[in-house]
């Protein structure tokens, strides 16, 4: 999908709750519960979610004061992992007997870390909508280990490798090539730079011509069989060849730092071009290889960025290392079916015990969750779904949170306070913080990003196929890959996950404009819009394998994060110290009111999110 201008100034994106009272804006956040990761449709940033956020922002709305009903000695806004966390690390510290009350503006808590969950001819389906992995070094943070063994995850099972069912049926990767880009509806087996760049894998970076003499071998003839098939013009297979191979010195010539300068002021998109000698079919076929690490397209991320995700760029490069920022990168890895969406349901019921019954750690993933037990009277930890926090004001020894839920407006007296929010939301909130900071806050530009997921009644197209991950490089939806199976059979249910992130691809816009631009597309886009889209995607690219989406689709849910990945710093734009200057004034204490959330650390990470909870719990004063 093409964002266009008028697309980035779509009123009904930019002015969601405009024409209605503070009182309709009120009952216009309410969503009813239910069983919330059952629930399929539009999820993610649900219908409501932002109604009275954006009121507040866009619209300036005022809202009464009203009196405190309840006092607690910590409240916490955002119930995402770091503000799970943060009530976690907070009973360590003060003692478990401390009242928390933890406020989220979704139908359901874990924040990006959304369980999702489908049942298919009797079998359920369980995959996550949002945060889904654990980086590498994650262990490394005193934080995360100390978070893990408290939950009792074994982390070294979980590191341990496992088998891929797909693989052991001949099944691999293809790319698609579309007509309207590349001339002809394509499905290529074979994706000759995937090892490379896939964000659940760590082959290496140094191109196909560095590796052994037999993988040499039979790389460089696939790769060229691939090429042979591929609707690109002659001079854009020459020079993919070229890159792939890893053998030529694209910045010959220049000193160490002039590379280096290079690699970090220049987008990946230039470089195919101007050194890499792409034309516009070359360039395309590369374009969206960066959108699920970064959430933006070549022309938004520098070389340096796209050689730390495993992109080619030829001979002399530095040595490859992995951006730590990154939320994925080629040696984060999955290890739960719902994602990290199992950390916070461990955290949940943790803090709350009467919300599930476990007889250990592991049992947690197949555990009903009674969500009528999260609010409860009797419980010293409570949290509050559908509730949006609008007004935050520090005293010397106590602050007020004002907050709509149930179509009323709702204020409490907490001791200390932890925003784990968004940080574009805070200056709106706490009107009253520095102006220095205010500013800081308001640029944690957030990525749109949007996880779909496809519960299929069975897999054969792809068995037919030979495929288990499609890369579409100039489709709304860019990747694609079947999930663990229900069972081994190709006639067994699946979900298949689909990513679909809206770039304003070679707009040249600094990245916080396209996310801005992006995000407007995403909520001026009805749930039906996208249901089609994906289905005729899908429809399109598997028809050769006797796909049809009428017969095999057996649920649709659409987790849209408009508000999405942490915005990280981008050497395209902006220097890495004095980004870091803005991170470190956004999460300024003020008071007893300390900030946690992976925005303050720059990272879309479950380390950021952790470590800033740790941190913001440690700021309190006793």
């Amino acid at each position: 999908m093409t964002i266009t201008r008028r697309d980035f100034l779509n009123g009904a994106a930019l002015t969601i709750a405009a024409g209605l009272a503070p009182s309709q804006l009120l009952q216009a956040a309410e969503r009813g519960a239910g069983y919330p990761p059952a629930l399929t449709g539009l999820r993610g940033n649900h219908a409501g979610t932002y109604t009275l956020a954006h009121s507040l922002a866009r619209e300036g709305a005022k809202y009464p004061a009203v009196m405190a009903r309840e006092v607690y000695d910590l409240v916490v806004v955002g119930g995402g992992l770091s503000g799970l966390a943060a009530a976690w690390f907070y009973q360590r510290r003060f003692g478990a007997g401390k009242r928390i009350l933890i406020l989220d503006n979704h139908d359901d808590f874990g924040g990006h870390a959304k369980r999702n969950e489908f049942t298919v001819r009797g079998q359920k389906l369980v995959t996550y909508g949002g945060s889904a992995e654990m980086p590498s070094t994650a262990l490394d943070s005193r934080a995360v280990a100390t978070l893990l063994a408290g939950l009792g995850v074994d982390a070294k099972r979980h590191q341990a490798a496992e088998r891929d069912p797909y693989r052991e049926l001949g099944m691999g990767r293809s790319v698609f090539f579309d007509q309207e880009h590349f001339g002809r509806d394509q499905l290529l087996a074979g994706d000759p730079f995937a090892g490379l760049i896939d964000a659940r894998n760590g082959i290496g970076t140094q191109g196909i011509g560095t590796q052994g003499a037999g993988a040499q071998a039979a790389d460089a003839a696939a790769f060229k069989a691939f090429l042979d098939k591929a609707p690109l013009p002659q001079q854009d297979r020459a020079a993919l060849a070229r890159l792939a191979d890893g053998g030529t010195d694209y910045l010959a010539g220049m000193s160490e730092g002039e590379r280096l300068a290079y690699l970090k002021r220049t987008s990946y998109a230039v470089f195919l071009r101007e050194k890499a000698g792409l034309g516009l079919d070359g360039q395309r076929f590369f374009r969206s290889r960066s959108n699920d690490a970064y959430a933006l397209d070549a022309d938004g991320v520098s070389v340096f960025d796209a050689l730390a995700i495993g992109l080619p760029a030829g001979k002399n490069m530095p040595p490859a290392s992995l951006n730590p920022r990154l939320g994925k990168s080629p040696a984060s890895k999955l290890w739960f079916a719902d994602g990290n969406a199992t950390l916070a349901r461990l955290l949940v019921q943790n803090l709350i015990p009467g919300v599930a019954s476990i007889a250990s750690p592991d049992a947690i993933g197949a555990a009903s969750f009674d969500y009528n037990r999260l609010d409860a009277e009797d419980a010293k930890v409570r949290v509050r779904l559908n509730s949006t926090a609008i007004a935050i004001e520090p005293d010397q020894r106590i602050t007020r949170v004002t907050y709509g839920w149930s179509g009323n407006l709702h204020r409490v007296e907490a001791a200390h306070v932890v925003l784990a929010g968004y940080n574009m939301m805070i200056p709106f909130i706490m009107p009253g913080l520095p102006d220095a900071q205010k500013q800081a806050l308001r640029s944690d530009v957030k990525a749109p990003v949007v996880y779909t997921k496809v519960a299929l009644d069975n897999w054969r197209a792809f068995e037919a196929l030979k495929t288990s991950r499609i890369h579409a490089p100039a489709m709304a939806y860019t990747d694609l890959w079947l999930e663990k199976p229900a069972g081994t059979r190709p006639a067994d249910p699946v979900v298949l996950h689909m990513l679909y992130v809206p770039t304003v691809p070679d707009s040249g816009m600094q990245a916080r404009e396209r996310f801005r631009a992006g995000r407007a597309f995403l909520l001026g886009t009805p749930f039906s819009e996208l249901e089609k889209g994906v289905r005729s995607q899908l429809d399109r690219m598997l028809a050769p394998g006797g796909f049809a989406g009428k017969d095999v689709i057996r649920g649709i849910t659409v987790n849209r994060w408009a508000h999405g990945y942490s915005y990280m710093p981008n050497s395209l734009f902006e220097e890495e110290a004095a980004a870091q200057a803005v991170l470190d004034r956004s999460r300024a204490r003020a008071g007893n009111v300390v900030i946690a959330n992976s925005d303050s650390a720059g990272s879309p990470s479950l380390t950021a999110a952790i470590d800033q909870a740790w941190r913001a719990v440690g700021e309190l004063a006793g």
